[in-house]
């Protein structure tokens, strides 16, 4: 079940992309982020003094032009302190919207947690700044994440977080 859930996260990340096929504009960030705070209903809450959970962002991004891109998205949380479970790994497609003239962009992405604790499907919304030269951009992000399909609901369960990290355009 788990192989057959990666393996249509992968063909989602395939058809994000391949509509934007013929379009200019390739890009690829990465970054590093950690969640600041972590709601759970039943347990209550717990922050980044509490435990630290970096993670590795990486989209590869296709866009017909500088406003809209699609493309896919790898998140691995590498790490965590004290009892804390790390976040895990999650693969899922990604809509990022640039607002013209200001470094300003929204993101929305359905990643697909392939481990730890079986595999569930979430909702990530982001939104940021991006400052740019031609072919290289910093950005500063802050998201939140909740399930769609898992264990817990939506409401029973948030993570809010930020990160930074660089993005190439080609």
């Amino acid at each position: 079940m788990t192989r057959t859930l990666a393996t249509a996260a992968l063909a989602l990340c395939a058809l994000a992309l391949a509509p934007a096929a013929r379009a200019d504009g390739w890009g690829i960030r990465a970054g590093l982020e950690a969640p600041l705070v972590t709601r759970v209903n039943d347990a209550g809450s717990y922050n980044i003094g509490d435990s630290i959970q970096p993670g590795l962002d990486v989209l590869v991004l296709k866009g017909p032009s500088d406003f809209i891109a699609l493309g896919g998205e790898l998140n691995v949380g590498f790490a965590s302190t004290s009892n804390f479970e790390r976040t895990g790994t999650t693969i899922g497609p990604t809509l990022l919207i640039n607002i013209p003239v200001l470094p300003l962009y929204a993101r929305a992405a359905l990643p697909i947690r392939v481990e730890p604790n079986g595999v569930a499907l979430g909702l990530r919304l982001a939104a940021g700044l991006k400052f740019s030269i031609p072919i290289v951009g910093i950005y500063l992000e802050a998201f939140g994440d909740m399930p769609l399909a898992d264990k817990v609901d939506a409401f029973s369960y948030q993570r809010f977080g930020a990160g930074a990290g660089v993005q190439l355009s080609f």
